[in-house]
């Protein structure tokens, strides 16, 4: 029992409360925290979908810019996409105390996976574009843009961390 259940106890043992009252309380905010625990995880999995969702809308968004440009213009749109992303995504996961580190390890590895996938399929496609309708622009390097999206999409959360650490 740790030390503030402990001494919560005591108080209430002094103000008359028997063990089997004592017992009872204490169940009964145990399943509150079950509760809110549960609620939590839903909380979890939908930011989940939430930013994958976000995601495949932003990679489509971001298609035409590929066609037309080819150069810093074009990762800066990326990286601020990939912020403004990571930024939803890191609000979503810290705003519930209940998270344990496996729940954060799974979200900060999930996410920019599928991120880096989505934009590697998106940036395919606006390859084939440009090769079929014959514009004047060089193919995409798939992999750059992919890294540079899932970086500053995992960037904001990863900063968020290191804040925390550092506070402590």
């Amino acid at each position: 029992m740790n030390n503030q259940k402990y001494t919560e106890k005591l108080k209430l043992s002094e103000k008359g409360w028997n063990d089997k009252e004592l017992k009872k309380a204490e169940e009964i905010l145990d399943q509150e925290t079950e509760r809110d625990l549960h609620f939590s995880m839903m909380v979890f999995w939908s930011a989940v979908l939430v930013i994958i969702f976000a995601n495949l809308i932003v990679s489509l968004v971001l298609i035409p810019f590929l066609v037309v440009l080819y150069s810093w213009v074009l990762y800066l749109i990326v990286i601020l996409l990939g912020l403004t992303i990571g930024f939803l995504y890191a609000f979503l996961i810290n705003s519930s105390s209940y998270f344990k580190t496996k729940h954060h390890l799974l979200g900060g590895i999930i996410i920019p996976v599928i991120a880096l996938a989505n934009f590697i399929g998106m940036v395919l496609v606006a390859n084939k574009f440009i090769a079929d309708s014959k514009i004047n622009n060089l193919p995409h390097n798939i992999w750059i843009i992919g890294l540079i999206f899932a970086g500053s999409l995992i960037l904001p959360y990863l900063l968020g961390k290191v804040w925390e650490l550092m506070k402590r």
